[in-house]
């Protein structure tokens, strides 16, 4: 789907130059150099930007997607409170607002769906948030 890079690095580009976001955590990712080990050096927390779903909805004059991101929140506090402090940064810089995205228009983000979980490991707390962006090509 075309677009959906160009998103992404939008995404990345408007989260990591959020300085009240920036200073909960150490770092923005597509693909974290994290390893299988729960005692890796990666430092904690950090954010991941990697799942999308995409559906055009183009029509014979305009060229656009309905796009969901999933930004995920990886923590090692022993509570859920520094996860939710995280996703409320991401929320501010993320909800209702839009991004610079080359070749493209945005039209709108919205929060569709949040949560915090208990990962596997039962060490690492894992936030999800699922925004829906809404583009056309400029």
């Amino acid at each position: 789907m075309s677009g959906t890079y160009e998103l992404q690095l939008g995404l990345y580009n408007k989260l990591a130059a959020d300085l009240p976001l920036m200073a909960l955590v150490t770092a923005v990712y597509d693909n974290p150099p994290q390893q299988d080990d729960p005692e890796s050096n990666v430092p904690f927390p950090f954010l991941t930007i990697s799942d999308s779903t995409a559906q055009p909805w183009d029509t014979d004059t305009e060229v656009g997607s309905d796009v969901t991101f999933t930004v995920h929140v990886w923590s090692r506090a022993s509570h859920a409170i520094e996860a939710k402090q995280i996703q409320g940064a991401i929320y501010q810089a993320l909800h209702r607002d839009t991004i610079p995205v080359t070749g493209y228009t945005v039209i709108g983000i919205d929060l569709v769906n949040q949560t915090v979980e208990r990962d596997p490991d039962g060490i690492t707390r894992h936030g999800i948030q699922d925004f829906r962006i809404v583009y056309e090509e400029a």
